[in-house]
């Protein structure tokens, strides 16, 4: 019955419908005229609902009719923005193909669900490693020259995975059976500091964006290959509590007054910061 309907499509009957009309200044006669079909192709007894393809809707348009012909092209256009008109539609034309899906249903469900258990897996793996990466935390190094499982001294990371495994069944048996990811090489490791990083920044902006005022700290640090870096630092207040934190280590290309400026300016704008809530600065044997 429903395929047959839609075959056919929607019926257009030749209607006789005329409205006396007065405005202020004059009286005039509105008529249907057919070409409504044509703009609007559902106008018949919204054609998708009479078929079957959905069920509700305004009883004006599929009972008891519209007879405003003054309104009827802006009622009309307002009725195919509507959701119900939308579902209508996107049933009616789903009616006579074949979801291959339905017959594949069992094996469909099953590999969404086997998906879902690997998802649910590796970011309860994700999650303990992301555990031991708190050696920053107590200023412990985080690798080490060494990092063959063979060595007697080794890394502070790969330490503390091998004791959460020895505790931890589930991260035992995957780091013993994975063969793509294990999560003991340095660029997992930096892979999870990024990541780590880029959350903790977005939450500083979201704090930073409440903030009313901001204060700058730039100073200069030196890392272990006496390599000088800027590290910046940013404060605020939240909540009403002041925050110290910290923001990025950068390598200038110079030292200048004009060089630190333009680098705080451009971690400024890298975080969408109003540069108008800047209050104060200060440096630490730097050029001001």
């Amino acid at each position: 019955m429903r395929l047959e309907l839609k075959a056919k499509g929607p019926p257009r009957p030749k209607i006789s419908l005329t409205q006396k009309c007065r405005s202020k200044t004059k009286a005039f006669t509105r008529a249907f005229k057919s070409e409504q079909y044509i703009k609007t192709p559902w106008l018949c007894f919204v054609f998708g609902a009479c078929a079957g393809a959905g069920g509700g809707g305004e009883s004006l348009w599929t009972d008891t009719g519209v007879d405003d012909l003054a309104h009827l092209s802006i009622k009309a256009k307002k009725k195919s923005q509507s959701r119900f008109y939308m579902l209508c539609e996107m049933q009616l034309s789903s009616i006579g193909r074949h979801d291959n899906r339905k017959a594949l249903d069992t094996a469909y469900r099953k590999s969404i669900r086997e998906f879902n258990e690997r998802v649910d897996e590796n970011r309860y793996i994700l999650r303990r490693l992301i555990d031991c990466v708190f050696c920053g935390a107590f200023q412990v190094v985080l690798r080490g020259h060494d990092e063959s499982t063979e060595s007697l001294n080794p890394e502070m990371y790969r330490s503390l995975i091998d004791f959460v495994s020895e505790i931890d069944l589930a991260v035992k048996q995957y780091l013993s059976s994975s063969t793509v990811f294990k999560g003991t090489p340095k660029t997992i490791q930096n892979d999870i500091l990024d990541a780590i990083y880029e959350v903790c920044k977005s939450e500083i902006q979201k704090e930073i964006t409440n903030a009313e005022f901001i204060a700058i700290q730039a100073d200069e640090s030196t890392d272990c290959s006496t390599i000088q870096q800027l590290v910046l630092i940013i404060r605020y207040l939240h909540d009403g509590k002041i925050f110290e934190r910290f923001l990025k280590f950068i390598q200038p290309k110079g030292y200048t007054a004009e060089v630190i400026a333009a680098e705080i300016v451009k971690e400024l704008d890298s975080l969408n910061i109003n540069k108008n809530k800047l209050i104060g600065q200060t440096t630490t044997e730097l050029p001001s």
